[in-house]
């Protein structure tokens, strides 16, 4: 065969496969679009949109599965907002929430009128490079397919979230992401951009609507779901924490916590400029992902971190002023306002932070050892706030700056949001029996 036959043939192939492509996506969105629908956040007193989602019916009687954060705004302040939904076809109509999982970002609801079309759940998982397609009205655009990869369920969180390289948009949240049979695969909910998204794997919806089948026609008390949801996502949490081994990290001449879970990731960085004589080293280490209560609140959050501080020549009243300066702006790492939690009330106290020697250098073995330093006094603050509408839950805020030392300073620090007193002692426990000085 001649080399200008074979270009031909690969031409030929090369346009027809894409042209296969064009077509089976096409008709990937042609048979599910009437399972899908645009849900309207509206705000009651100018009877407009609020908020936009996506969404998809899941069963013959009209149930729909969407994000919590699409209606979260209806569940905190019902007397403001509804929930509408808009068809494809154009079809309008009055949603109902029925049930909820905040920590997996899920809802179902009911509309009042069953449309015609519905998608299943998948019972198998894709396989890695498997090509799904995600479904949703991004922009208030109209409805889209995004073709992507499944990367699988991605590393660094507390939180199960399929790794979808394909752009998900704001307002397609909430809605589906299938496989090439139409079975849902996943639910949009998140981005980073640059092609890299994120979706609640199907197994959590498919717990959700298997929970809500169970009730039966009682209603559900969305309140006590939340609260019950929250409780057993920090224990989970906690739990994994405290039974992971903690490796301290040197930090100038202390030994502090590192990365204790895969879920908690930490970034350091060293301040050091001429025009300033205090050299600075930061470690920060925070969990990727919370849980979203509403716009202006959120919880299940960790994170730690520390601030060492040293100046050469420098007096110490100068050297204290400047740390004090560089340390004055501290808060807490979660947002919550005034309707969610109670204001912040504090116990002060100085506490010991002690000296450990590190293994004797074979000089040190031929010489008598040196005397032992005492323990590093620092000023320690210890925060609490308290959940108005979830009692037994909340935030804590841990602060404590080293105050005795001429020249040097250590600063630690941790926000826990939605714990119990009881997770937050044992936490507090931990953390401080593994900070040391040299």
């Amino acid at each position: 065969m001649s080399n200008n036959c074979m270009r031909l043939l690969i031409l030929l192939f090369c346009c027809f496969s894409g042209f296969a492509t064009a077509q089976s996506y096409e008709k990937l969105y042609s048979d599910y679009r009437g399972s899908l629908y645009q849900i309207r956040l509206i705000e009651k007193s100018s009877n407009s949109k609020a908020g936009l989602g996506s969404g998809f019916q899941i069963s013959a009687n009209g149930l729909i599965a969407t994000n919590y954060h699409v209606v979260a705004e209806a569940v905190g302040d019902p007397d403001k907002y509804q929930l509408e939904y808009l068809s494809v076809d154009g079809k309008q109509g009055s949603l109902t929430l029925l049930d909820i999982d905040v920590v997996n970002d899920l809802a179902i609801l009911r509309q009042d009128q069953p449309g015609p079309e519905y998608l299943q759940l998948a019972e198998v998982t894709p396989q890695k490079g498997e090509t799904i397609f995600s479904l949703g009205n991004p922009l208030d655009l109209g409805m889209t397919l995004i073709p992507g990869t499944y990367n699988g369920i991605a590393g660094g969180s507390f939180y199960d979230r399929i790794h979808f390289s394909g752009s998900i948009n704001p307002g397609m949240s909430g809605g589906p992401a299938i496989n090439a049979q139409g079975k849902v695969v996943g639910i949009n909910v998140a981005t980073a951009g640059n092609q890299v998204s994120f979706l609640v794997p199907v197994d959590k919806l498919a717990r959700l609507y298997k929970s809500f089948l169970a009730q039966g026609d009682k209603k559900v008390d969305l309140q006590a779901v939340t609260h019950r949801q929250l409780l057993a996502n920090q224990n989970a949490i906690i739990t994994q924490i405290l039974n992971a081994e903690w490796k301290p990290r040197a930090l100038g001449e202390a030994m502090v916590v590192g990365e204790i879970v895969p879920a908690i990731q930490c970034w350091g960085n060293t301040q050091e400029e001429d025009d300033n004589p205090v050299t600075r080293i930061d470690k920060g280490c925070t969990g990727q992902d919370v849980v979203y209560l509403s716009e202006d609140f959120n919880t299940g959050r960790v994170e730690y971190e520390f601030f060492w501080l040293q100046a050469e020549n420098l007096q110490p009243s100068r050297f204290y002023s400047e740390y004090e300066q560089q340390m004055s702006n501290f808060y807490p790492g979660n947002n919550a306002g005034e309707d969610d939690v109670t204001n912040y009330h504090c116990n002060q106290a100085f506490t010991s932070q002690p000296r450990v020697r590190g293994p004797a250098t074979k000089v040190e073995e031929e010489e008598k050892p040196p005397k032992q330093q005492g323990p590093v006094i620092a000023r320690t603050s210890y925060c609490v706030r308290r959940y108005k509408e979830f009692p037994d839950l909340y935030d804590i805020f841990y602060l404590s700056l080293s105050v005795d030392q001429k020249n040097r300073a250590l600063v630690s620090h941790f926000t826990l949001s939605g714990f119990t007193q009881e997770s937050a002692e044992a936490f507090t426990e931990k953390f401080t029996s593994e900070i040391q000085w040299h």
